[in-house]
């Protein structure tokens, strides 16, 4: 994964969008400092092992249909 996607993922997901803002970095700055943890979040969504936007609302958080 690279830095381009995981920018991508957190101006797509509310959870990493929100962690990014508590940081009050520049993006990039989040990125370059955050990037093990940042993979870490989105890899189990890849994975479909957690929904998307788990941050947000908790590990419990399951699909709707």
């Amino acid at each position: 994964m690279n830095d381009e996607e995981r920018r991508q993922w957190i101006m797509n997901d509310e959870g990493l969008y929100n962690w990014w803002r508590q940081s009050r970095l520049s993006l990039k700055q989040f990125i370059c400092q955050n990037r093990a943890e940042i993979t870490e979040a989105i890899e189990p969504v890849l994975n479909n092992k957690k929904p998307a936007h788990y941050l947000a609302y908790g590990p419990e958080a399951k699909y709707s249909c």
